[in-house]
């Protein structure tokens, strides 16, 4: 009874897409600049282009299973923004069902641990699920 509503509470989770919280911002400014002249006139052409990050920090736990299946995560997330902003509907799809079999995963791993990580490693996976989300938003842009 118990691991299934660990389960379902997982899965929950998984599901739920609100806002995100706790996350660190890295923003990254890169200019480029070139010259062009012409019959003596120069024309400056700079193209600024501006990255932001967001990085979560990941918790550890006691089951080198749940750290391993969590590590995978930033990963695929990676892909899927790339997969979206490139518009490949095959690899879309790909990845997320890839994401989907990692979801399914992830609701089971919750039985793996030890009572007092549980809430953390919940909350953690809720955090995930928003990230995806507002990656795929992201990517839209």
């Amino acid at each position: 009874m118990k691991n299934t509503f660990l389960s379902i509470a997982a899965v929950g989770l998984l599901a739920s897409t609100l806002v995100s919280c706790d996350s660190t911002k890295k923003t990254e400014t890169t200019k480029d600049s070139s010259e062009i002249s012409a019959n003596g006139d120069t024309i400056t052409k700079v193209t600024t282009k501006t990255t932001e990050t967001v990085k979560t920090d990941v918790p550890t736990f006691s089951s080198e299973e749940v750290n391993k299946g969590l590590a995978e995560y930033s990963k695929l997330k990676d892909e899927y923004a790339v997969a979206v902003k490139s518009k490949n509907a095959a690899e879309i799809k790909a990845i997320s069902d890839k994401y989907t079999a990692w979801a399914n995963q992830a609701t089971g791993w919750a039985s793996k641990l030890k009572p007092d990580e549980i809430q953390k490693y919940s909350d953690y996976v809720l955090k995930l699920s928003e990230e995806w989300s507002k990656a795929a938003t992201d990517a839209v842009k």
